[in-house]
């Protein structure tokens, strides 16, 4: 297989050097700032293709395909690693208020038509599987495979588990641009030297587009920001996750609920502000009402890479041998970890997947 240069410590480039480094490649991963700090922290650790993808297609294919690696992916990777990431798969409730309903059922048949594991609820048998929620849902879809992670914890064992398999791991290392010979890319000049590669792949989030620029490779990928806030579950015993119109509430295992999430096309400013986290508050408080006495914690926000279809960039860079690209996963990339790891080293490894043609990115150069 030869060696490969990952750009980019997210998520995706964390789970591929991980994947690439199981299967025996020597794997160098380089990141300008610290592990895991964009979109991957710019998450609640959603695992809900259902509630992300409306209708059935490929996006709804690539999440269900991920959410079905995913405990086999972390067992592997907690054994590794002696961490615990907390997967949990308890199932998620998608809220209706008044005037939601319409819209709501018409997913759900979408969906239930399709084959997929949902359940209608009216208001009532949906506070019986979450008491917490106000008597003001009216409709609910129940969808009991789907659940969530620890994306910090996630990401801190992923880094554990590269080091421990060999990964050369270099952070704080900005590339200045990509290296080229006759054609093909061999690797990037970065703040560490140059770093040669028999295969380069881009996952640099919402700086795809700059990194590839260089090589006068149009990417449409822009950043657009998330604010999260958590708060403190004491005295607040929430069960399931909950999503709605206004938002999501996720309860986690290590005392804290989750709650967000704007989306916010500010360029690059990764800040929090007054006006998103009131956004944030507002838009989750009518659904658990307990909520409005809750201590609050943190908050924190991320830049994700957003295209504009919706749909990630994965595979070969035309034009170029010996470049990849994978990213613009948007707010899903925490989810499409582990399909976007294994697809993309069957592609590195075999030189071709078909699978992942809905998202090459040459379907934004014809």
């Amino acid at each position: 297989m030869g060696n490969c240069l990952v750009i980019g410590g997210g998520i995706i480039g964390l789970s591929l050097a991980y994947e690439l480094s199981r299967r025996g490649m020597a794997v160098t991963l380089v990141e300008q700032g610290q592990w895991g700090g964009q979109a991957s922290s710019a998450a609640a650790g959603m695992l809900a293709p259902l509630k992300e993808f409306s209708e059935p297609g490929p996006m709804l294919s690539l999440g269900m395909e991920s959410l079905r690696l995913y405990p086999e992916w972390v067992q592997a990777l907690e054994e590794s690693t002696g961490r615990d990431v907390q997967l949990t798969r308890d199932g998620i409730l998608t809220v209706a208020m008044a005037g939601e309903e319409e819209a709501l059922a018409a997913k759900f048949r979408r969906q239930q038509e399709a084959g997929y594991p949902v359940f209608w609820l009216d208001g009532q048998e949906a506070l019986e599987l979450e008491p917490l929620l106000t008597e003001s849902v009216s409709a609910a879809i129940y969808s009991p495979e789907e659940g969530h992670i620890n994306n910090r914890l996630l990401l801190q064992a992923l880094v554990t588990a590269c080091r421990l398999q060999g990964v050369q791991l270099l952070d704080g290392c900005v590339v200045s641009k990509l290296a080229v010979s006759a054609g093909r890319v061999i690797g990037a000049h970065t703040s560490a030297g140059t770093l040669l590669a028999d295969q380069t792949v881009v996952c640099s989030g919402a700086w795809a587009g700059i990194m590839l620029e260089l090589l006068d490779v149009a990417v449409p990928v822009r950043p657009v920001r998330g604010q999260i806030a958590a708060v403190s579950s004491a005295g607040i015993a929430l069960r399931k996750v909950i999503f709605g119109s206004g938002g999501y509430i996720t309860p986690k295992k290590d005392g804290k609920i989750v709650i967000g999430a704007t989306e916010d096309d500010c360029g690059f400013q990764q800040v929090v502000t007054l006006s998103g986290l009131s956004r944030v508050m507002q838009g989750v408080m009518p659904y658990v009402p307990a909520l409005e006495s809750a201590a609050f914690l943190e908050a924190w926000a991320g830049l994700r890479p957003a295209t504009p279809d919706g749909k990630p960039l994965l595979g070969k860079v035309p034009g170029w041998e010996g470049l990849f690209i994978a990213g613009g996963h948007f707010r899903n990339g925490i989810l499409l970890s582990p399909v976007t790891a294994v697809r993309m080293a069957d592609l590195l490894e075999k030189g071709t997947d078909e699978a992942l043609q809905p998202f090459a990115l040459d379907r934004f150069m014809e």
